[in-house]
């Protein structure tokens, strides 16, 4: 247990020295889609006998090792949205159908890339308190490839651009026909939605005959080149 964890068990349940009911993570780590949904479990055992007068659930995101953020908690029956973080206000609940089950599942919608990181899960009763940590993965696939062809200042050679938008880096391979690896120049920005923007660019002879393909290599996101072929100079 590091310094942070400690300090959170000793600042919400002091004086409950003896920790006697046990949380269990239905798994250590989840991974999901930037837009997507994604429902994290943690169990607790035993079951509280009064739930709506003992029991406390409440899950952080950790930002850093001293810093955490409130993502959701629930008292003795009542939500406590005024806790609760403003980014994950209207995109994180309990799913409260469960607690009789000895669940305490946290639902997280509309998942943005700095959901990612360290979540834990406490949980507190008469029995004592106990807490599991979970981490998330948050990913956007590189699924649209937008390509483009260009003229070189001298008009001999050809400029073939591939770009798309995901998260986290990728590697991008560029194939001949022959199945031979070419070299780039890739360029990467930040979005606002703290995507990555990868541009990379090939410059080929405009009057050699040969298909040339750019591959984002995590998505399998591909995009195909003719060359001399019909396709539009800008």
């Amino acid at each position: 247990m590091n310094l942070s964890h400690l300090f959170i068990l000793q600042l919400m349940f002091q004086p409950c020295l003896q920790v006697l009911l046990t949380t269990y993570a239905e798994q250590p780590s989840y991974n999901a889609e930037l837009g997507g949904d994604v429902i994290m479990g943690c169990r607790f055992q035993p079951l509280s006998q009064h739930p709506n007068e003992d029991l406390m659930i409440s899950w952080w995101h950790s930002i850093s090792s001293a810093q955490f953020r409130q993502v959701y908690r629930m008292s003795r029956g009542q939500e406590q949205v005024s806790l609760q973080h403003p980014d994950f206000i209207g995109r994180a609940r309990l799913l409260t159908q469960e607690i009789k089950n000895g669940w305490a599942k946290l639902q997280v919608s509309n998942l943005r890339i700095n959901d990612a990181g360290n979540y834990q899960c406490v949980v507190r009763t008469r029995n004592g308190a106990d807490y599991k940590d979970i981490h998330l993965s948050v990913t956007a696939p590189y699924k649209t490839v937008t390509k483009n062809i260009t003229e070189s200042e001298t008009g001999r050679e050809l400029v073939l651009s591939c770009q798309s938008e995901g998260y986290p880096m990728t590697a991008v391979a560029w194939l001949d026909a022959h199945r031979q690896h070419l070299n780039a120049s890739t360029n990467i920005e930040s979005t606002q939605d703290q995507l990555l923007r990868i541009t990379t660019k090939i410059r080929v002879g405009s009057s050699q005959r040969n298909n040339y393909t750019c591959r984002f290599q995590s998505s399998g996101s591909s995009a195909a080149f003719l060359i001399p072929g019909k396709h539009e100079l800008q």
